[in-house]
């Protein structure tokens, strides 16, 4: 082979290698732009924030429901902590894969004492007998006993509250998932699939993280 020829092969080969670079750059640059989640801080929803805003004073009403353990819980007794509020009720024909979907949530947190789940359900569905068998054995894995926790409440008290509070129209569709900071602020709402868990995951993680540093005064 003439040395014309083995430049030419060699000229072929980099332009071949170098296409090939360009292309898996390319496909990286255009997943990392298409992901939902950049990592950034949850936004801000409530009142006038339906689709999300940097900014917002939006605090969830106060309300007062019974707890599976029989004690009275409230608003300010979560404040601190950062909670996923989920509502759907113990009777539920999908209560399997719910809990299954939230046990993903509650495993990758399960030993940070601040990041607890909240199930708000009708007491017209349940008993507190069930509701505490149901959140014992979510528990049992759990360091933190206070984790997992259904507060109940008369249908109509705990339809007042998805509307007034977190703006659910229609208490009668899925389940629905809220996640709360430790201010009490709405910072996300996700269906009931493992893409949107993830979501959930890397917003609780965030929200450490912001806690993390305020505590430390960064912030």
């Amino acid at each position: 082979m003439s040395q014309k020829e083995i430049k030419y092969s060699n000229t072929k080969k980099y332009t071949i290698f170098g296409g090939i670079l360009f292309f898996i750059l390319l496909m990286i640059f255009s997943l990392g732009k298409c992901a939902k989640h950049s990592f950034k801080e949850p936004l801000f929803y409530g009142p006038g924030c339906e689709s999300g805003c940097e900014k917002s004073e939006y605090i969830i009403p106060d309300f007062i429901f019974t707890a599976d353990n029989g004690d009275l819980l409230n608003r300010d007794s979560l404040f601190g902590d950062i909670w996923v509020a989920a509502f759907y009720d113990l009777n539920d024909p999908n209560l399997s894969k719910i809990t299954e979907r939230l046990l993903n949530v509650n495993f990758r947190f399960r030993d940070e004492a601040d990041v607890r789940i909240v199930v708000f359900s009708s007491n017209d569905s349940l008993s507190t007998i069930n509701a505490k068998d149901y959140v014992t054995q979510l528990n049992r894995y759990n360091v933190n006993s206070r984790k997992w926790c259904v507060a109940s409440a008369p249908k109509e008290s705990l339809n007042a509250f998805m509307r007034n509070g977190f703006g659910i129209e229609n208490a009668k569709t899925e389940a629905k998932f809220y996640l709360v900071d430790m201010r009490g602020q709405i910072r996300g709402w996700y269906g009931n699939t493992e893409y949107h868990m993830e979501d959930m995951m890397e917003d609780i993680a965030m929200l450490k993280k912001i806690k993390k540093n305020e505590a430390r005064g960064k912030r």
